[in-house]
């Protein structure tokens, strides 16, 4: 039942890799999340590169709404090893559900030098959902994760090239996550026990930024973000079926007694992104960043049972991962801007180490958008992302009881987000 509790820390197929998600700006997604690094031309920038806010020229407020719509298929069948046969059931169709999400950005310019920013966006989680009678309910069933980070930062204008910022991340973790318990009564009764568990942590990091402004046109962006880690605390839960303590009164006892508080730890990953931006032409500019993100951090997961019924350790064994990506933006009339980008993110997932948790895989976005100055003051955002992806096969086991699943995973996305900025 601890194994359970192991996967805390996991989620399903994301929109960045492993259980990230980039989705938080339109002007993000209309270059498919290329240049966030060097770009500094709006309030977003405190989360991408603080060090940005010292090159805006005024107050500003940025506010977006995206929605994801992510598919994530299952074809293939799971061995049973009290049986030695296969697990009944289906394969499930989408795992992944539509959800919504939400960023905001604000810039105060404090002196002509100085600026103070925040952010709040939502920089993981995921919403996997496998039906009752999936044939992998033994590996999972729900994975729900929330993350909510809130930025502050400072920035400093040292002159007229370099340009620094910085300051903490303040980081909510929720995770709740459900499984079908295979036991020796599952097959004979029909009737699975259903194990859930949920926990939550606020954790600390930090973003560093720096900007070198070559001249008007083109200038040089370097950010580390910094790993938080979550110390989270919880509790696990075993529904048991009534019929169980009619056929053998000790296993319905042993099962209801692993209802426990439970904890574990989980440390998000820093990651170390350089960008450049080059307005080519008054109507043309060009971007590209690359960002390096230290998944080896999730190699694995301890999990303790408060009440003394022992711990457990689920090895995830995530390798580091790069992303590269390249995009324009054309200034089509005074009010009117076209964005567009291309990128590849690399997953931490392999095919010796893809779960039903994470059926992760490398992603290419294609992303394009637009901005349109409606007021002086006043600027409207529209963007939309289509993530292409190669999908990955399975072959794991979340523990010995719940068997082999074996077979793949078809992956893809579209997102769309909306944002409104407002200079004051």
């Amino acid at each position: 039942m601890l194994a359970l509790v192991a996967a805390l820390g996991a989620s399903g197929p994301a929109f960045a890799s492993g259980f990230g998600l980039n989705e938080g700006s339109a002007d993000w997604l209309g270059n498919a999340f290329a240049g966030e690094v060097a770009k500094a031309y709006d309030a977003s920038t405190v989360s991408t590169n603080p060090a940005g806010m010292a090159l805006l020229d005024s107050s500003e407020l940025d506010s977006n709404v995206s929605y994801i719509g992510p598919s994530a298929t299952f074809t293939g069948s799971a061995s049973n090893p009290y049986t030695g046969g296969n697990v009944s059931g289906v394969n499930g169709g989408n795992a992944v559900a539509p959800a919504a999400s939400a960023a905001a950005f604000g810039v105060w310019a404090l002196a002509p030098k100085w600026r103070l920013g925040f952010s709040v966006t939502a920089p993981y989680g995921e919403r996997v959902s496998y039906p009752g009678d999936f044939v992998g309910r033994y590996q999972s069933l729900v994975s729900s994760i929330t993350d909510i980070n809130l930025g502050l930062a400072l920035s400093y204008k040292i002159n007229d090239h370099f340009s620094v910022g910085g300051g903490p991340n303040i980081d909510y973790f929720n995770a709740n996550l459900s499984q079908a318990l295979n036991t020796p009564l599952s097959a004979l009764t029909g009737k699975d026990a259903i194990g859930d568990i949920y926990g939550d942590d606020v954790g600390v990091g930090y973003n560093l930024g720096a900007i070198y402004k070559v001249d008007d046109t083109l200038r040089f962006g370097l950010d580390y973000r910094s790993r938080i880690r979550h110390n989270i605390k919880g509790g696990q839960h075993i529904t048991v079926p009534p019929i169980y303590a009619a056929y053998s009164p000790l296993l319905a006892a042993m099962l209801n007694a692993a209802n426990s508080h439970a904890t574990t730890n989980i440390t998000l990953p820093d990651s170390v992104s350089f960008g450049v931006y080059d307005q080519v032409t008054p109507r043309l500019a060009l971007m590209a960043s690359a960002t390096w993100t230290e998944w080896s951090l999730f190699h694995a997961l301890v999990v303790t049972a408060t009440n003394g019924s022992g711990s457990s350790t689920l090895y995830e064994n995530w390798h580091n991962s790069w992303f590269a990506g390249v995009g324009a933006n054309y200034q089509l009339t005074d009010k009117l801007m076209l964005q567009t980008g291309f990128s590849y993110d690399e997953s931490p997932v392999s095919n010796d180490n893809r779960t039903t948790r994470v059926p992760d895989a490398d992603h290419y976005n294609l992303g394009i958008g637009a901005q349109y100055q409606l007021l002086p003051n006043t600027k409207l955002e529209l963007a939309y992302l289509h993530l292409f992806s190669p999908g990955g096969k399975i072959n794991n086991s979340a523990s010995a009881s719940a068997g082999m699943i074996t077979g793949g995973y078809d992956d893809s996305d579209n997102s769309v987000t909306a944002g409104v900025t407002m200079k004051f």
